[in-house]
């Protein structure tokens, strides 16, 4: 049986409404600390400027070496910590980040923290959890923001029903650009606000246009965001059509250096420098064991991920051996989507236009929201008065 125009323009509504009241407005919350994220790392740094700032001074105005700052931060270190990267800054009056892990108070799982150090005097000037693993809402304001963004601060689980969620929004999207599609063929009136128009019809109108004119880029965020929360499916639908690298690789030093020293990050620095002269030091791995390696993130010159940067390297940490490099010019189609995906998410792509749009995108959620019970509200109303018309 083929429905009518008319039902299946109810049934597109019934979708859109059942989709948008109740994952819309998780999608509010999600789109609030969205709008937080896009300027995530200076929020971070104004909020807590005794821990993440270094200014220079006359006295000290020149960069220790970076065995000196890593030791500075080893030494303070707590005894049941165990170190695992340092972090650096992203430009010269921020600290730099030693990040660790330690046991929880009641050691049923470990908790990851940062230590700061001035790289100019060798001072720690303090310590803070980074993420409770277990326990969302602990650790720094703008890190349980982030993980109410992608988790509601629920842990896997959390993750899981944020992922559903958007492939709710994606039909409630598409459903919405279906109701919005102009059936008389009078578009300029779908695409504007009515001047001098009722309370009722403005509500109406600021609905459809904000959502049409919003659409690709909602479904873009969405899309992009299904993406990060599931990225072991995601690769598998990007490598049907281009082959993608291996997210997170293992590599082993070799196993007949023992008794050795392991190298210096003063090495480690020369090798890497020797091989990627231009860019940016984003992080360096230490080895956690005997046959660990040191990993290095160096952001490319040209490179649109600034956080995590595609080009990597793996040293053997005794013999300097280069076991495995990742570039740009070694890059798949499929990689070089992925390494878009994160900054468009949140932004950083465009600079500072580009996460003031994405700001703003997030405070859209809650218009459409506000707007569309608004209007299913005065439907109802319009619904129950013709109802007591026919009965007097």
């Amino acid at each position: 049986m083929v429905l009518s125009l008319q039902s299946r323009r109810k049934f597109w509504l019934k979708v859109h409404f059942y989709l948008g009241l109740f994952a819309g407005a998780i999608f509010v919350l999600i789109g609030l600390s969205g709008s937080l994220l896009a300027f995530e790392y200076p929020l971070d740094e104004w909020l807590n400027p005794g821990l993440m700032t270094a200014p220079t001074t006359e006295e000290h105005k020149n960069l220790l070496p970076l065995d000196e700052i890593v030791r500075a931060g080893l030494n303070a270190l707590p005894a049941d910590g165990k170190a695992g990267a340092i972090g650096f800054p992203r430009y010269s009056d921020l600290t730099y980040e030693l990040w660790f892990e330690q046991p929880s108070p009641n050691a049923q799982h470990f908790e990851s923290h940062q230590l700061f150090i001035n790289p100019y005097t060798g001072k720690v000037n303090g310590q803070r959890l980074k993420v409770d693993f277990q326990r969302g809402w602990r650790g720094p304001l703008m890190d349980v923001i982030l993980r109410l963004h992608y988790s509601l601060a629920l842990g896997s689980l959390g993750m899981n029903a944020v992922g559903f969620i958007g492939l709710g929004l994606l039909f409630s999207l598409l459903s919405g650009l279906i109701l919005w599609w102009p059936l008389s063929g009078k578009y300029r009136k779908a695409l504007t606000i009515k001047r001098n128009a009722s309370a009722e019809r403005r509500n109406f109108d600021l609905h459809k246009t904000f959502g049409f004119y919003s659409a690709i880029i909602l479904l873009f965020l969405t899309l992009s965001g299904v993406f990060l929360i599931f990225p072991d499916y995601g690769r598998i639908l990007v490598n049907i059509f281009s082959p993608v690298s291996e997210a997170y690789p293992s590599y082993q030093s070799d196993t007949d250096q023992g008794g050795k020293t392991p190298l210096s990050l003063a090495q480690v620095i020369a090798i890497t420098d020797a091989l990627f002269p231009d860019g940016e030091y984003r992080w360096i791995g230490f080895p956690m064991d005997q046959r660990g390696v040191y990993h290095v993130g160096k952001r490319a010159a040209d490179a649109i991920n600034s956080r995590q940067p595609y080009r990597q390297l793996w040293i053997d940490q005794y013999s300097g051996k280069i076991i495995h490099t990742r570039e740009a010019v070694t890059r798949s189609s499929g990689d070089i989507f992925i390494e878009w995906l994160y900054p468009l998410h949140t932004g950083e792509a465009f600079g500072l236009i580009g996460q003031s749009m994405i700001f703003l995108m997030g405070l859209l959620p809650l218009l459409l929201y506000v707007t569309g019970v608004i209007r299913w509200r005065q439907k109802r109303r319009a619904g129950q008065n013709i109802r007591k018309d026919s009965t007097v």
